[in-house]
């Protein structure tokens, strides 16, 4: 949410975007540009970067709001779990892979953090059913039907809605899965603390070449 509010901010300020069009309603695809969104043409120029800066990009306020409040939710449910590192890891690579994904199929322009979103609802699922000989009923339920459920569900609507990059979510939801089915290894949270701190690394360096 800070990253929208001060890219809000600054493209109003640098590039004369009406305030409310940056924060608020749809950013056109001038103002998604600038602000760092995945644009095949420009990816296919040389800037990998926008893999990242586009996680952390959204097309208005309602998008940054359902995948805040997602975001948060999953985080909620898994960070006790696995731990910061982990969790923040996973976001990052879900977020990649779906980007990835985006830019296998050729789509020519996707942004937003719901690949990793999505990686992190397919890690959920993976752990609820590894574990679940460890779980409380209640709990069971939860890491099973519920959120296998929303696995489905959030299929099914990246189908049916236009406007739904599926591509980018089915790519962080096979990510997910598959760093949740991995074995642990030692100092995992470690490495995966670092590949977040690359992932912003890499972030910074790409909002540092826009004008």
């Amino acid at each position: 949410m800070a990253v929208h509010i001060v890219g809000g901010v600054w493209v109003a300020w640098a590039h004369d975007v009406p305030l409310l069009e940056a924060l608020v309603f749809g950013r056109s695809p001038r103002t998604r540009t600038l602000l760092g969104g995945q644009v095949r043409v420009l990816l296919d120029r040389g800037e990998t970067w926008r893999l990242a800066t586009s996680v952390m990009l959204h097309a208005d306020g309602l998008h940054l709001i359902v995948n805040a409040f997602g975001l948060v939710g999953l985080g909620r449910l898994l960070e006790p779990w696995v731990g910061a590192g982990r969790l923040l890891g996973w976001f990052a690579l879900g977020g990649l892979g779906g980007s990835l994904a985006s830019m296998a199929v050729a789509m020519p322009r996707s942004d937003g953090a719901s690949g990793g979103a999505f990686a992190l609802l397919g890690a959920a699922a993976v752990l609820g059913w590894r574990h679940r000989a460890e779980l409380i009923p209640e709990d069971q339920r939860l890491y099973g039907p519920v959120i296998w459920g929303f696995v489905v569900l959030n299929l099914v609507l990246s189908v049916a809605l236009p406007f739904v990059d599926l591509s980018a979510h089915a790519g962080g939801l096979v990510v997910g899965v598959a760093l949740a089915a991995l074995p642990r290894f030692r100092q995992e949270d470690a490495w995966l603390a670092l590949v977040f701190g690359c992932f912003l690394g890499v972030c910074a360096f790409g909002w540092s070449l826009t004008p």
